[in-house]
């Protein structure tokens, strides 16, 4: 990801989260937290942190969501696995969440956020 990507991607997530974002720098990463992100009817809980890890070094961001999330079918989600980010627990789902150098954060997490709409 480009540097201008990054700065603009943080830009348009305070603009829509507000307060609710949190960013630190992890050496090349820079890694956004909102505080809730609401995920599709049935999901369990209803809202959840999410972690955004923004890397230049990197082609696409990275979406992590706290451990323990369930799909509306009350199972959880297959191909995810637990990882420490920023000295915390996250949930990293094997998704390929589309992604072009031009296009909206924010639309990136509304894909993020359709991965727990399927049921399996």
């Amino acid at each position: 990801m480009k540097a201008e990507t990054i700065e603009k991607a943080i830009t348009d997530l305070v603009s829509v989260y507000g307060g609710a974002v949190r960013t630190a720098r992890e050496g090349s990463r820079t890694l956004a937290r909102l505080a809730e992100v609401e995920l599709p009817p049935g999901c369990r809980p209803a809202t959840t942190p999410m972690l955004l890890v923004l890397d230049t070094a990197a082609e696409k961001p990275v979406a992590f969501l706290q451990p323990g999330q369930l799909l509306s079918n009350g199972c959880a989600p297959r191909s995810t696995s637990t990882q420490i980010v920023g000295g915390e627990s996250w949930m990293q789902f094997s998704f390929n969440i589309p992604w072009a150098e031009e296009a909206s954060i924010i639309r990136f997490i509304a894909a993020a956020r359709q991965r727990f709409a399927q049921n399996d």
